[in-house]
């Protein structure tokens, strides 16, 4: 599946928002009871105070996702991958994924991430690439592949 990345600009922070409440609203809710709006906006917007190493995906001129990937010396972080709704299920997180590998395997380093627990469609898409459990911390599962 063919995708393009950009820098996130300024104006997409509300657009990132919005998406972000569709990927998460759900999971949220599973893992701790309910989706405090005013909380979950302060969580995000707070995150983004400093720059963040964050890309727009898009299909043609249309926004379809957001990746967010920190190179670490020991490591290539993926602090976030969120696909639109309607995009998801047709390959495109399974293209991204193997695209965001093949950077960490030319570096040498792992490729690293966090699943919240209740997130299980997410932590099945990265089971099925080849990432392993390394960890279970309170909230998530810290999950890696080399």
């Amino acid at each position: 599946m063919s995708y393009s990345l950009r820098k996130a600009r300024p104006d997409d922070i509300e657009w990132l928002y919005e998406l972000n409440r569709k990927s998460f609203l759900k999971v949220v809710i599973r893992q701790f009871g309910k989706w405090d709006e005013a909380f979950q906006r302060q969580i995000f917007f707070s995150k983004w105070e400093k720059p963040r190493p964050a890309q727009i995906i898009e299909k043609g001129s249309d926004r379809v996702g957001v990746v967010i990937l920190e190179q670490l010396e020991d490591c290539n972080w993926l602090h976030e991958i969120q696909i639109c709704p309607n995009y998801q299920s047709h390959g495109l997180g399974t293209a991204l994924l193997r695209d965001l590998l093949a950077d960490a395997r030319s570096r040498g380093v792992p490729l690293c991430l966090q699943v919240l627990h209740a997130n299980q469609d997410a932590k099945r898409l990265y089971a099925r690439m080849g990432f392993q459990e390394i960890e279970r911390l309170a909230n998530h599962f810290l999950m890696e592949i080399s």
